[in-house]
């Protein structure tokens, strides 16, 4: 029993989106005098990136620095917390998607201001309760 494929395994996926996004992202890993090697693109379920940052915050003087974006919530500044997983601390408002130019003078305005005093209590893990039997 010979059974054929219906499916076209020929067809030729458009690719600009992903293309436009890349070049975006690049401008803005550019601007930030960075190479890229520690960046990566999302394309699904939301097309998103994820900019590794030289440098750390003044607010957060021992934790990793990440530019992370997505094309519904923009722009945002993440750091690592103690086990690992990012925590926003700083949003860029407006469009998602705004110029690259704004996005690295925002990001150049975070890394070298002064330091707030941030509750740092997302950075701590929770003390957990014994549970006796």
């Amino acid at each position: 029993m010979t059974m054929e494929s219906e499916i076209d395994f020929d067809i030729d996926f458009d690719d600009a989106v992903a293309r436009e996004v890349r070049s975006y992202i690049s401008e803005i890993v550019t601007g930030l005098g960075l190479r890229g090697d520690s960046s990566c693109i999302d394309a699904e379920p939301l097309t998103g990136a994820y900019v590794a940052l030289d440098g750390r915050l003044p607010d957060f003087p021992s934790h990793y620095v990440a530019l992370v974006w997505n094309e519904l919530s923009g722009w945002s500044v993440a750091v690592e917390d103690r086990l690992g997983d990012l925590v926003d601390v700083a949003r860029l408002s407006g469009d998602p998607r705004p110029a690259p130019a704004d996005v690295v003078r925002w990001v150049n305005g975070l890394l070298h201001r002064e330091q707030t005093n941030r509750d740092f209590a997302a950075f701590v893990p929770e003390q957990r309760g014994i549970v006796l039997s």
